[in-house]
């Protein structure tokens, strides 16, 4: 697998063969893994994210008309727009890029056309948000060329602006402020209403493992929608009971309780795991300040629990892979990270005592042929959120 400079360069070296010159600029955006606060985030919510070391690189530079022309190394695929005439169809890949190209417009920001190579090793449907990086590195390509200074709440907003309208999944804001705005070496609590992020340091005792499950997931063909579209039947209950809530974020878990049988169980269920999930983000950051890895191992099982029993985001596969991470030596918290639906899980570890190796081969020999596709498993780092570098054009 390529690092982040063989993926710098490997987008130059297709960007020159394709276009005959070299690109103008270049930007990394990093995925993200969220340690918790699922499906807090579109709930108004806050939650507690690290960017990683898993890239979607753009290499960009500038046209003299108005025709957009973009190719993934990843897919080999190449799709060239107007933008005059944006097409009503488009591979699902592209309504990314053309998502964020055209928000550009509609804010009043008049676009020359671009070359663009995107190329990336963040799996896609893992849970990891590839998608999101892919936004923020086009976004961020578009804005440096065009010579704009966007503050990051803006092109948060203008990231999601796309994915509501271009790809049809109505998501909250932390995926793409992640790519955007962690720092290494931290997390970020992301406050979901005011989209004010601080960052925390996390504990020199602890490193990330990420693992796929084998099994990918489509929000946009998923139930996400529904899940958000019960979470706003929940506030429309509640609402009725203390008018001062405008999200779930605003309930506790008593009113929830106390709403029950108004609610329905399944809304119900829904809106409870919103408002613990909610506390959870707060416990995790407090036991993390305090370094009190036992607490954080709890929170993490008791967020999957909830994903799993209340939420139903979690399949009875990854349940048991999380069981699994608890028996082994080392691990002091696993949970499913994203969605779900699929995708990833997220696994908290003492490395001085894990042995990624033998854990990769206990996983592959125990859920290995259970899944569509193989899992994967590595170690990840925190990093900064999306940077950009000029590159000389020969």
């Amino acid at each position: 697998m390529l690092d982040k400079d063989g993926l710098i360069d490997k987008a130059c070296e297709v960007f020159k063969k394709r276009f005959s010159h070299a690109p103008e600029l270049v930007v990394i955006a990093p995925g993200r893994a969220n340690l918790i606060g699922e499906h807090t985030d579109y709930n108004d919510g806050h939650v507690f994210p690290i960017a990683i070391d898993r890239f979607t690189v753009a290499a960009v530079a500038n046209r003299r008309d108005r025709f957009f022309q973009l190719y993934t190394a990843n897919l080999d695929e190449d799709y060239t727009f107007d933008l005059n005439r944006l097409p009503e169809k488009r591979p699902q890949w592209v309504s990314y890029v053309m998502g964020v190209i055209a928000e550009f417009e509609e804010a009043g920001f008049e676009l020359t056309g671009k070359e663009m190579v995107v190329y990336g090793n963040i799996p896609v449907g893992s849970g990891l948000s590839s998608s999101a990086a892919l936004e923020i590195a086009a976004a961020t390509g578009v804005e440096k060329l065009e010579g704009l200074e966007i503050d990051d709440k803006e092109m948060v907003n203008l990231c999601r602006r796309a994915d509501h309208r271009f790809v049809g999944v109505k998501s909250g804001p932390m995926d793409q402020f992640a790519s955007r705005a962690c720092r290494g070496g931290h997390a970020g609590l992301l406050d979901c209403r005011t989209l004010e992020m601080t960052h925390h340091r996390l504990p020199d005792k602890i490193d990330f493992v990420s693992i796929y499950s084998g099994i990918p997931r489509s929000l946009a063909a998923s139930e996400y929608n529904e899940r958000q579209a019960s979470c706003q039947k929940a506030v429309d209950v509640l609402k009725k009971a203390d008018p001062t809530i405008q999200a779930l974020r605003d309930a506790s878990p008593e009113l929830v309780a106390s709403q029950r049988s108004l609610l329905g169980e399944r809304i119900y269920c829904r809106a409870k795991h919103v408002v613990t999930e909610e506390r959870r983000v707060f416990g995790l950051m407090e036991a993390f300040e305090k370094e009190d890895l036992q607490k954080v191992g709890e929170l993490l099982l008791e967020g999957h629990r909830s994903l799993s029993r209340d939420y139903e985001v979690s399949l009875p596969v990854l349940d048991e892979m999380v069981d699994w991470l608890y028996r082994q030596a080392g691990v002091m918290g696993a949970r499913l990270t994203g969605a779900g639906f699929g995708g990833s899980l997220i696994c908290l570890v003492d490395s001085a005592v894990v042995d990624l190796e033998g854990m990769t081969a206990g996983f592959l020999e125990r859920f290995g042929q259970r899944t569509p596709e193989p899992p994967q498993l590595w170690r990840l780092r925190s990093v900064d959120g999306a940077k950009y570098q000029p590159v000389r054009r020969l």
